[in-house]
């Protein structure tokens, strides 16, 4: 799947029923590095059901991003700020690949949550941050194009922003494509009611994620803990 305006990345169909302000809370979640049940449920009680033991997730993407792997670059295991710090030796570096697999905890490991995504890959092109997303086993109604694609597209406005340049393409590598049956009527007939594109129509525009990259991070990190004070207020 590529998506040149990763940025556009509200799903309007009525009967696919997408919940943004899940969608939004689940991507700022991931990128604060966090792991814990508690605070996601608020959004979707559902993904309670993923955890092995209520309190935290085994395979957390933002927990693998920012803490999981102990790099020898004095970063501890946030990868993010690693590869940020790749590009002013080397803007074309070709090695900022993203781990979010781990053998230890997802393979022939007993688990409701084991990763789907494995790994991304980014390259600067063309003054623009490109991003490959590898998945194992993407299901398409709630995965590829619900969760994934603002799981992602956050994601790689968040590093182009730290990087200094644009989003650019991106594109997932789905190895195992599917839908389940009992989902598959929720976008079997999408073509037949497609009603134009919002964005293109005008109807909505995009709105940036990271005003101030520089302080973005240590901003997310105050909101995501003040946060449910103020949603229980």
């Amino acid at each position: 799947t590529v998506y040149e305006r990763p940025l556009e990345r509200v799903l309007f169909d009525g009967m696919r029923d997408a919940n943004p302000y899940f969608h939004l809370m689940e991507a700022l979640w991931m990128l604060a590095g966090r792991r814990d049940v508690a605070w996601l449920a608020r959004f979707n009680q559902r993904m309670a059901t993923y955890s092995d033991d209520g309190v935290v997730f085994n395979a957390a993407y933002g927990y693998r991003w920012r803490n999981q792997f102990q790099l020898k670059t004095g970063d501890g295991g946030d990868q993010l700020t690693a590869m940020v710090k790749l590009r002013p030796a080397d803007r074309d570096s070709r090695r900022a690949v993203l781990q979010i697999w781990d053998a230890e905890d997802d393979l022939g490991v007993a688990s409701k949550d084991l990763a789907c995504n494995t790994q991304a890959m980014f390259k600067v092109r063309g003054g623009r941050l490109n991003m490959i997303i590898s998945n194992r086993s993407n299901d398409v109604v709630w995965g590829c194009y619900g969760a994934n694609a603002v799981q992602f597209s956050m994601l790689l406005e968040y590093m182009a922003a730290r990087i200094g340049v644009e989003p650019g393409v991106y594109r997932q590598m789905s190895d195992s494509f599917h839908a389940y049956v009992d989902t598959w009527g929720k976008i079997s007939e999408i073509g037949a009611r497609f009603a134009g594109d919002p964005y293109a129509k005008g109807e909505v525009e995009v709105f940036p994620l990271v005003a101030h990259a520089e302080t973005f991070g240590a901003e997310l990190m105050r909101w995501i803990e003040s946060a449910p004070v103020a949603l229980d207020s």
